[in-house]
């Protein structure tokens, strides 16, 4: 499901992403992977029209030390220092600038492994959002972000206790906090990946009957 609200509001998508660990379950993490924006309005001028974050959280506010061990965000190259890593909790880099681009996120877990994804900065509402919600404003962030689930496939006894113990431990407080939301639609979730798993078993079937198809044609 896609939401695109401008009033303090997100955009979300749903994806998976995935890292190898070592022996014997598999775990599962929500994150929120996203980027928020605020007018500077006068305070603004021709380069510095948004002061705005990019960030990694907890899909419910928890901290994501038990697993993530580090986040490193490569901005736009005209910034100086255009790759920020940052080792602990919380996970944001904020700037000002006055243009969107694409940042990359690369998420480097505590097993060892590691997962790549970018996020859009969005600074700028649509017609249709100042339609709906107003022009923007100093007191109105633009957020735009997604929901992910990293999955720790094969874990050790000690990380699946670490995962299990600290899992609901909050993550450090954010000047952001007010305007996130949590996401609560868990039953919805399910079936979006519930679908995936489904389109993705028939599209393997679809691909083995392929293969017949053109092994007869090519021995005919």
């Amino acid at each position: 499901m896609n939401r695109d609200r401008f009033d303090g509001s997100v955009e979300r998508y749903r994806s998976r992403m995935t890292s190898a660990s070592a022996v014997t379950s598999t775990h599962t993490q929500p994150v929120v992977v996203g980027t928020i924006a605020y007018y500077l309005g006068k305070k603004s001028d021709e380069y510095h029209s948004h002061k705005w974050t990019v960030y990694v959280r907890g899909a419910n506010g928890e901290d994501l030390s038990h697993c993530v061990a580090a986040v490193e965000f490569t901005l736009h190259p005209s910034f100086e220092e255009s790759t920020r890593r940052l080792t602990k909790a919380p996970f944001e880099v904020t700037e000002t600038g006055w243009g969107e681009f694409d940042i990359g996120v690369k998420m480097e877990f505590v097993d060892g492994g590691a997962a790549t994804t970018t996020t859009p900065l969005k600074l700028f509402p649509t017609r249709e959002e100042i339609a709906k919600y107003g022009p923007q404003t100093t007191k109105k962030p633009l957020i735009k972000e997604r929901y992910e689930e990293i999955v720790f496939h094969e874990c050790d006894a000690a990380f699946a206790r670490r995962m299990k113990a600290q899992g609901g431990k909050r993550a450090p407080k954010s000047e952001h906090d007010d305007a996130w939301s949590t996401f609560t639609d868990r039953r919805e979730l399910v079936s979006i990946y519930a679908a995936r798993e489904v389109t993705a078993e028939r599209i393997k079937v679809l691909e083995q009957q392929l293969e017949v198809l053109e092994s007869i044609d090519a021995n005919a």
